[in-house]
């Protein structure tokens, strides 16, 4: 935290700035963007989460794809006075083309447009355009406005914004529905094949094969098939 500190008082923030907690690297402190995928961890009483910060430059959209391809529930970010931009459409593009069960749409900074909710409602219905073309059939999508730097919204209800009932972010976050990958079959996506670099002669036609289990449970002596090919 002191690290933060610093540089939000070298950059002249008035207060500490939190995105400095999810930008490990300092090139994107420097920079004030997004560029690799930070992992964070924190805990409930109700349930344990990992955040996946991922990138919004399409420079960096393949950094997008690897953050957004375990998670249960993505949290679109908009700012109210931006509105729907380019890459609030990539987001939620590759949120459906993962089949992402759960998606949070959160229009942010809503104290810098008066709590609005004519902005709000302008916002989403422009969002829902979007929506309508790509959205999975089970797909779950919730809108909410924040104000994040003031807490509104996030941890519980605002008092600023009457004209909204829903539930606060972490009501939804703590009741998405996350998927048990030991329900489904068992998959290992080969990411490398491992073959000994050395002169014994007894390892020399050994390969070893390298990923992460997707899915499912693997027992000693289990059949394996090799897709596309379906060698057993």
């Amino acid at each position: 935290y002191s690290a933060i500190e610093k540089t939000s008082q070298r950059k002249g923030y008035k207060e500490v700035e939190l995105a400095f907690l999810l930008d490990g690297l300092a090139a994107e402190r420097e920079q004030g963007i997004t560029i690799d995928v930070a992992y964070r961890y924190f805990e409930t009483p109700r349930r344990k989460f990992i955040i996946a910060d991922t990138p919004g430059h399409v420079q960096y959209t393949r950094n997008m794809f690897t953050g957004a391809s375990k998670a249960d529930c993505a949290v679109v970010l908009i700012d109210a006075r931006n509105g729907v931009l380019d890459q609030t459409a990539r987001h939620y593009y590759i949120s459906a083309m993962l089949r992402i069960p759960t998606v949070i749409v959160c229009v942010n900074k809503m104290d810098l447009v008066g709590y609005s909710q004519a902005r709000f409602d302008e916002v989403i219905a422009d969002f829902q355009k979007i929506a309508s073309q790509n959205k999975p059939n089970n797909q779950k999508l919730h809108f909410l406005p924040v104000a994040s730097l003031h807490g509104d919204n996030l941890m519980q209800h605002s008092d600023k914004m009457p004209w909204y009932t829903g539930p606060a972010l972490l009501e939804l976050l703590e009741g998405a529905e996350a998927h048990e990958p030991r329900n489904y079959a068992a998959r290992l996506a080969v990411q490398y094949v491992i073959r000994p670099r050395n002169s014994d002669v007894t390892l020399h036609d050994y390969r070893g094969y390298a990923g992460r289990i997707s899915s499912g449970v693997f027992n000693v002596g289990d059949e394996v098939i090799a897709l596309p090919g379906e060698r057993r």
